[in-house]
């Protein structure tokens, strides 16, 4: 005779424990003030454009490539440095092996600073920053204009199945005045703007000075 199945009548999730390599997460918050920041960032785009033209070799079909430093770059970098040391803070407490931030001056987190003007119909393909520590985008104009893509390596080499809690791929429906950050190392896309109007942002790669 088939036994039945055991029934428990308790309910308590089991502990967890956390591998600091194995757990990728990202993070956003909106840039204050960014209505009126991001009214100024679009007119010096737009001259920078104008003045520069032409793109770089590493740009996708489609998309402009400036290196320029912006009038409000500063407060954006600064608001950017802010969060890190927050979230560092963040893993620290929930016991995960990484350095703090809290008093590491502004001089020891280290930019890499670029713009992409996305046209409509156009997309970026499948990519890390994976000699950087952190990587992040800051939307100028990016509603409506295509979701941002992230991607496990188990979920490309398709050794996941759906269903599974780890390991799947994510998107982010960007809004003007977002900031995501994430670890360089994380696999990203952005996926077919198919606005009529350009995708506008700043993206910036990180390195610490531990």
């Amino acid at each position: 005779m088939k036994k039945n199945s055991q029934k428990f009548k308790f309910n308590s999730v089991p502990n967890m424990g956390r591998g600091g390599i194995l757990h990728t997460d990202f993070w956003w918050s909106m840039l204050p003030e960014f209505e009126r920041i991001n009214e100024r960032l679009l007119k010096e785009i737009a001259d920078h454009k104008a003045e520069v033209p032409e793109t770089d070799k590493f740009s996708n079909p489609g998309c402009w490539r400036g290196y320029r430093e912006y009038q409000d770059w500063h407060y954006i970098r600064d608001f950017v440095i802010h969060k890190l040391k927050l979230v560092h803070k963040h893993y620290i407490g929930i016991g995960a092996p990484c350095a703090s931030l809290e008093d590491m001056p502004h001089d020891k987190f280290d930019f890499e600073l670029w713009t992409n003007v996305n046209d409509p119909g156009s997309s970026n393909i499948i990519h890390t920053h994976s000699k950087w520590h952190w990587s992040g985008v800051y939307y100028v104009q990016g509603r409506d204009t295509g979701k941002i893509g992230f991607y496990s390596g188990p979920y490309l080499n398709q050794q996941i199945v759906k269903g599974l809690p780890f390991g799947q791929s994510f998107t982010v429906e960007p809004v003007d005045g977002l900031l995501l950050l994430f670890p360089s190392y994380l696999l990203h896309e952005v996926l077919v703007n198919s606005s009529s109007k350009q995708r506008i942002n700043l993206v910036f790669n990180i390195k610490i000075d531990f």
